[in-house]
């Protein structure tokens, strides 16, 4: 096996841009030796939050969705804003839930599509919570509630499709782990 790319990349160009992503269009002869193209999605990085209580419950966010017109459970998070990523998990979280935590964890690194966008998320796993208000940030009104579920009740979600984002699941997954559910 060997770890050399097997495509060739002959040009560049930017197809699209705005203050969040870019939209790249490369030019390329694929490991098959026929020629194509390759469509990337370089975004800034992102952060999720596991936020767990002390009766071993996770917090969820109930938002809208706008790409697939729909509300769904999730993990608070967001864009990474060029920010170290536990500060930007700490800013994430008391903007869209007013909950700081005293103990961070740090789960883990994860690309969000590694065939798709250049996006990784860092996951972070918040404990000993105090509560305040929701900080005013731009998505305010897309978020509309938030509250703590078992795991029980979250692999009970997932079955049934109402947490259904890969960050949110990946999230999950790495602070069942972590707490040793």
């Amino acid at each position: 096996m060997t770890d050399r790319n097997p495509w060739k990349t002959l040009s560049s160009k930017t197809v699209y841009q705005n203050p969040w992503i870019r939209v790249r269009e490369d030019a390329v002869i694929r490991p098959d030796g026929t020629d194509g193209i390759y469509g990337i999605i370089e975004s800034r990085d992102s952060v999720v939050v596991a936020v767990l209580n002390d009766n071993n419950q996770i917090y969820l966010i109930r938002s809208f969705n706008y790409p697939v017109s729909t509300w769904s459970w999730g993990l608070p998070g967001g864009g990474g804003d060029d920010e170290e990523p536990e500060v930007a998990a700490k800013r994430e979280l008391a903007e869209e839930t007013g909950i700081t935590a005293a103990t961070w964890t740090f789960l883990g690194k994860t690309r969000v599509s590694s065939g798709l966008m250049t996006e990784r998320m860092a996951i972070f796993l918040a404990q000993d919570l105090t509560f305040g208000d929701r900080i005013e940030a731009d998505d305010k009104d897309l978020i509309s509630e938030g509250r703590f579920f078992s795991f029980e009740e979250i692999d009970d979600m997932i079955k049934r499709g109402k947490i259904d984002d890969t960050q949110t699941v990946t999230g999950l997954y790495l602070a069942q782990r972590q707490v040793g559910y």
